[in-house]
This record gives C-alpha cells, structure tokens and sequence, in this order.
C-alpha cells in the first residue's frame, strides 16, 4: 500500500556497519564496495544492499547484525517464524523505522533520503489501509493521485489492474464491503497503480484462491523480468519456492540466503530416484562403482542420491527396476534443518 507519512528522523544512526558476508549467500560480497572514507559505495546492480542492521524495541532485539544483499530484478523471499525480524526488515527498507545502527542503500539512495524513494517504492502491508467509504474505483484513483499518475495513463492502469485480479465489476462496490480476499487483491492493485521499481508484499495471498494466486506469481514474475525487484514474506513454502532466492531469518539473523535448490543442498537434502528392484545387493554395489551414494531405504528399495535431474537415465541404464519415484526435498525440510544446526 502507500507507505504513509515520512518522518524526516527514520534515517540510520551513525554506527560502524557490521559484516557484510551472509552465510549461505549465493552472492558475492561486492554489493557495497569501499569508498574513500572506508564506509561502501552503492552497487547498482542490487535494489537493496544492508550491512550489520541493528534494532530494538525496549529490551526485544528484533534485528541483530543482518546483512543482505538483494540484486534488481529479482523475486525474493523473506522466510522465517513469527518475530524472526521479516516485517521489522521491511518496514525498515521503506524507512518506516529509525534503525538503531547498520547501514542500508535502497535503489541506490540511503534509506533515510524517503523523499527521493516514495515514488519508486510499492508497499503492501499486512493490515488494512484502503478507505472503506470509498468504491474501488474511488480507492484507486486516490493511490494513483498520490504518485501522480493521471489523466489516460491513471484510466489505463486502473483498467488493467482490476482486470489482474478479477474486480472490474465489482469497481462500484464499498471496499468496506469486500470479503478478506477481495480486500487483499485490491491492496495489491493499489500497491501497482504506480508501476513501482521495488515491491515489498507482506503476505500478498492471504485468503486468496490458488488459481488466482497463481496468477499473480505469474504477474509477479513478468514484472521481475522486466526489472522489478519484488521482496516478499510469506508462511507457503510453495510460494518461497517460486522465488528466485530465499532469505531464511530466525531472531533476527539472516540464517541463510540462496536460491531454494542451493538452500536444500547446504542443508544436506538432495533429491533421491528410490528403485524396487529384483537384486538389492548387487545393484547396490554396481551403481556405487560407478561412483553414486546409494541408501537401503525403506520398502526394501535402493535410494539413490541425485546431484541433478540429469543423472536419472544414468542410473535406470545400470538397473531394471521394478519400480521408481523421484523424491524431491521440500524447503520446509531444509528450514527445520538449517534452524537445527545454525
């Protein structure tokens, strides 16, 4: 939604940054480079860069030395528990909050200059900010008056937007009067009415339909191949699958950050082909000679692990078996892994 009123006092602290290196990042560590007074110039290639962030509400330490680096163009995702920091990171890259120490560039500006951010910024919060007294269409030219889209081009997106997500005949209704589902697909529009460059969706699909929902991942990812720079929080493992990178957080920290793939396989997780076959020993000990790692699992069948999808006509030309299934690992497994041991 609209981001609300900037406090001219939600800049950064002066604070020395903290490490930049994420563990588990996919990504190198030259998202700010050194500059002349050993502070890091802006990368433009990434839409936020964060340095050893830091924040508190009186005793409750909700970020705690995050860093993270989000490159233009992407679909990432905000994963973690309740209170892990995801909406408290997102409010502070909008410029919502007064960080207590870090430093953090947004789209090439630090985060206290919101003057010269508002207009390339969409955010959606998790609560309801349309006005309820106000029609649909009456909500949207409204958002759109505020980023100063007008004339044809206001009629247009408007247009094209309540058609994304299936209200333009509701346009005349109250938005007091809309279901949870409505409420959320019309924040999201008004959140789109100004073509912003990064957006920020604090659990977008609330209560949406899973056709609809996946059409707006379809929507999403046609705006990040068009550039847009979309970071989402979410509690749907499929949805964090979409994604092209995952940040795991949990108290505040960034556990992990990559693509879901490389989040699984630094968890330990790979995809298994399992194989019933007439000769569990023997084909056991043919496809470890050719240097696969190969588990007796339950069934009895032979699991073999797999480094990528490529390898499976590898294995089923080394054994007849009388039965397969390709097991994936989900990202959920590789969270409550990743949460165990970091």
């Amino acid at each position: 939604m609209v981001i609300g009123k900037w406090s001219e006092g939600s800049g950064l602290r002066d604070s020395p940054p903290g490490s930049a290196a994420v563990e588990g990042c996919c990504f190198e560590d030259s998202a700010l480079a050194k500059d002349d007074d050993g502070g890091r110039a802006f990368d433009g290639r990434y839409a936020v860069v964060a340095e050893g962030l830091q924040k508190s509400f009186g005793q409750l330490r909700v970020l705690k030395d995050l860093s993270v680096s989000i490159p233009r163009g992407t679909t990432y995702c905000l994963l973690g528990p309740n209170g892990s920091g995801k909406t408290t990171l997102i409010r502070a890259i909008v410029g919502l909050i007064r960080l207590d120490g870090g430093r953090m560039q947004v789209l090439g500006q630090p985060v206290g200059q919101v003057g010269r951010l508002y207009p390339r910024i969409g955010y959606m919060t998790q609560h309801r900010a349309l006005y309820p007294d106000l029609t649909l269409q009456e909500n949207m030219e409204f958002f759109a008056g505020l980023y100063g889209v007008m004339g044809q081009r206001r009629a247009d997106r408007i247009s094209d937007l309540l058609e994304m997500v299936e209200l333009t005949e509701h346009r005349d209704r109250l938005a007091g009067d809309l279901s949870g589902g409505m409420y959320q697909r019309l924040s999201l529009a008004c959140t789109l009415i100004h073509e912003p460059e990064l957006l920020l969706l604090d659990e977008p699909t609330v209560g949406i339909d899973p056709l609809l929902r996946q059409a707006f991942w379809e929507y999403f990812d046609g705006l990040a191949a068009g550039g847009v720079t979309i970071i989402i929080t979410t509690h749907l493992m499929d949805e964090a699958e979409r994604c092209q990178v995952v940040g795991f957080m949990r108290g505040g920290s960034m556990l992990a950050e990559s693509s879901p793939e490389a989040l699984k396989r630094l968890a330990g997780l790979f995809t298994t082909l399992r194989l019933w076959t007439g000769d569990l020993e023997g084909d056991r000990a043919r496809l470890e000679s050719r240097g696969y790692e190969v588990r007796v699992g339950a069934g009895p069948a032979l699991e073999v692990v797999l480094q990528s999808h490529d390898q499976i006509k590898a294995v089923l030309d080394q054994v007849q078996p009388l039965d397969v299934r390709l097991v994936e690992p989900s990202l959920d497994q590789a969270f409550l892994k990743l949460a165990e041991v970091r």
